[in-house]
């Protein structure tokens, strides 16, 4: 009998149970893309209550092919030595196949998650695309695995090494995407070093980058104009826009977006500097260019008036008629109120300049120093 430090143990090759499992479980997987596959917009069709079902369960299952596939990159370490193959390597390999099914499990039941709609956008497509190929890769690892175990000298023992750990190291990279969707884009790099931060957000871009649609230029004046501009505001305009001069009262139809930084303190615009953050704050964790809920983006003015699947949730003039107003006064433990209940909410002088702001026309260029702002908002006015 090898002893465990015997340098020629050579360990029996997988059973028929084994290789049956294993190939049972990479099936299982292909006829699930074939009937769902993944998408990248919002199908036209929802699918069944029960396969939505399925679906909400995707946030619960992704823990198990992680907490499976970082302990098996643990017993692979201890299985580069004679004496941790003999001990470790059936282990390693109950393990892998544990992360492979559950891997797949959790994509199929991500793209079910998808098929409610609000989930598009670069960061969704990378998440899911990341996952899926990585997904792929430890079913392919899997089978290289059972391969190699008759074989501990053979040089598909190695390829199953890189094969896992280029594939592991995908899915957490389409980990933190998903991350980036459920938790807003500074996330992960928000208390990061400098030094850190600065890498991590280039290499996000650059991903971002990859799959990023380019956007129409003139779709931001339609949208505005769409507001009840005036009729000689449909005329294209430059962008950024330039310095005021004296303004007619109704600027709705003015081009958005408004520039990202402004000079001076008094051209400051309530939209892009008050209510765009609170609700970057407290709502764009669902409701932001990846992950839009009900089909409701708060990311920028035109998304914002435009309103989602409820109808307008901003209604010029008229906050009572607003959406927004009217889920933010239900009562806390009400199923429409917004933020939901355990969600950071939004303080009273928060909600009193939204009621303003509002009732002031809703405009994206009316300035802080123009507005008249109630006295219970006035906390909610720093700079």
């Amino acid at each position: 009998m090898a002893s465990p430090l015997d340098d020629d143990y050579d360990p029996d090759p997988p059973g028929a149970l084994a290789w049956t499992a294993s190939i049972l479980v990479v099936l299982a997987f292909a006829l699930g893309l074939l009937l769902y596959p993944p998408m990248s917009e919002a199908p036209k069709t929802a699918p069944a209550d029960w396969l939505l079902l399925i679906g909400r369960f995707h946030p619960i299952i992704l823990h198990l092919p992680v907490g499976a596939l970082s302990l098996l990159a643990l017993l692979e370490l201890l299985c580069m030595t004679p004496a941790g193959r003999r001990r470790f390597e059936d282990a390693a390999a109950l393990t892998l196949w544990v992360g492979a099914a559950s891997a797949g499990m959790a994509v199929l039941a991500g793209i079910l998650l998808s098929r409610e709609g609000g989930y598009e956008g670069p960061n969704f497509i990378l998440h899911q695309n990341m996952a899926l190929v990585g997904t792929i890769g430890i079913m392919l690892a899997l089978l290289l695995r059972l391969g190699a175990m008759g074989r501990p000298k053979s040089e598909m023992l190695h390829a199953y090494r890189v094969v896992f750990a280029a594939s592991f190291g995908l899915m957490g990279l389409g980990a933190h995407f998903g991350g980036n969707m459920s938790h807003g884009s500074k996330f992960l790099t928000e208390y990061a070093p400098p030094a850190l931060r600065a890498p991590m957000q280039n290499m996000e871009k650059w991903f971002i980058s990859l799959v990023s649609k380019p956007k129409a230029e003139a779709a931001p004046q339609a949208a505005v104009a769409a507001q009840g501009g005036a009729p000689d505001a449909a005329a294209p305009k430059p962008a950024p826009v330039p310095a005021p001069g004296p303004k007619a009262p109704d600027s709705s139809a003015k081009p958005a977006p408004m520039p990202a930084t402004v000079a001076k303190d008094d051209a400051k615009k309530v939209f892009e500097h008050l209510i765009l953050p609170i609700f970057e704050a407290k709502c764009n964790k669902c409701h932001n260019e990846d992950k839009a809920k009900g089909d409701l983006r708060l990311d920028n003015y035109e998304v914002t008036m435009a309103g989602g699947e409820s109808g307008k949730n901003i209604v010029a003039g008229k906050p009572e008629e607003s959406l927004t107003m009217q889920r933010l006064a239900l009562p806390l433990d009400d199923d429409e109120h917004m933020p939901p209940e355990g969600k950071e909410q939004l303080t009273a002088a928060e909600v009193a300049l939204l009621r303003y702001w509002i009732s002031a026309g809703a405009s994206a260029t009316l300035k802080v120093s123009e507005a008249q702002f109630p006295a219970e908002a006035k906390e909610a006015v720093k700079f």
